[in-house]
């Protein structure tokens, strides 16, 4: 979320990076809230597709929220991102179904996962510890890396304020992290790649039900997209590529992503896992901040940042880390578009092999098996091998 305030900002001609780290953490979160209350909500559809994700109420509704939310702020740049907010921050650069096409989208779960798994947050959490303790790293040499360590450690790193969207713990789940993790293990049946900082099981609840097939589902959708890549061409002669098979796992991953969001299920969980991440992420992607230079992390990617970073604090990021940050967002986009059942017809399956301008479901696709073959060390390109 953080990511696409920036780029409102950007598309303005402001540096949108620069200025989203040094607001104010109140703005930020009542920005977050906004974002919230602007979410698409298309009763047409079921609750809990990407185009009406959640029926709980809003900030916005309140009296105290309606007034907020009605005033002019004072800071042009919140201004900004408000009226984009207001107006239509929309979701993927393509959604499907004209009746589904959202108000306001976030990003799908998956993305909070795969950029959690390199080990962004216990790094980051270090770098705060270090800042706050002592003088290891050294000193913040400016008011806007003062201002990041602030609205780091008071977003991200505490108790939310209570009341808003963001206040996820209590004394039912008194972990931030732990309800992350519960998140991704009723969505994927996944765990992250790390425990605790040394290197223990972090402790979280398990759900019991759990989409315990997403991965064997996820992975053979991948291989018969990448059969329908490599014989999308062909002119002659047998073509292996299944519409029906693609349209089949399509619809079963649909089927089971939709059953953990019954009645809005998952969604407030959803929208800060990807919202805090995100705010890593945009720390991490750009190397000009002054955050970044304090730490002695510039560097041409943001997993080299980490990298750098990481080696400073003596915790390292995970060696696949690119891989991570290069699939996420398409991931989250091909996601979203399975849930809205966009592809359960056999007809709309050479929508995710064949090339289209601008990139489309064929591009993304054709990056998620590159990337997922990498991460799990299990060739998406080559067909599954059954046991004789």
């Amino acid at each position: 979320m953080f990511r696409r305030f920036a780029k409102f900002l950007t598309d303005v001609g402001v540096n949108g990076p620069e200025v989203v780290t040094r607001l104010h953490p109140s703005d930020l979160t009542a920005l977050l809230e906004l974002a919230w209350d602007r979410r698409s909500n298309n009763t047409a559809v079921e609750l809990g597709l990407p185009a009406r994700r959640s029926a709980l109420n809003g900030f916005g509704t309140t009296w105290f929220g309606n007034a907020a939310f009605s005033s002019n702020p004072p800071d042009p740049n919140v201004a900004t991102i408000a009226t984009r907010l207001r107006t239509n921050f929309g979701g993927p650069s393509f959604i499907g179904r004209a009746s589904e096409q959202p108000g306001g989208l976030w990003e799908h779960l998956m993305y909070g996962y795969m950029v959690e798994n390199t080990r962004v947050m216990p790094i980051m959490r270090r770098v705060l510890r270090e800042f706050a303790h002592g003088e290891r790293l050294g000193v913040p040499s400016s008011p806007e890396s003062q201002q990041w360590l602030r609205t780091t450690e008071q977003l991200f790193f505490r108790d939310p304020p209570p009341f808003f969207i963001g206040a996820l713990n209590s004394y039912v789940r008194p972990d931030l992290e732990a309800t992350r993790r519960t998140a991704y293990q009723r969505m994927f049946a996944m765990d992250l790649n790390h425990g605790t900082e040394d290197n223990k099981p972090y402790p979280y609840i398990k759900a019991e039900a759990a989409n315990g097939e997403f991965v064997s589902t996820f992975e053979e959708l991948l291989r018969e997209v990448w059969i329908g890549i490599e014989n999308v061409n062909n002119q002659s002669g047998a073509k292996p590529t299944d519409d029906a098979k693609i349209a089949d796992l399509a619809e079963k991953l649909h089927d089971m992503l939709i059953s953990r969001r019954q009645g809005g299920n998952l969604s407030p969980e959803e929208f800060m896992a990807v919202s805090t991440l995100s705010w890593f992420h945009l720390t991490l992607d750009t190397g000009t901040l002054t955050i970044i230079k304090d730490l002695r992390a510039e560097a041409a990617s943001p997993e080299e940042r980490l990298f750098k970073i990481a080696q400073r604090v003596g915790l390292p990021a995970h060696g696949l880390a690119k891989n991570y940050f290069d699939i996420a967002d398409s991931i989250s986009r091909m996601l979203i578009l399975i849930e809205t059942g966009l592809f359960n017809d056999a007809s709309a399956a050479p929508a995710l092999y064949t090339p289209a301008p601008g990139g489309g479901p064929q591009a993304d696709m054709q990056n998620i098996v590159r990337h997922w073959s990498m991460i799990t060390g299990r060739e998406m390109k080559a067909r599954k091998v059954t046991p004789g």
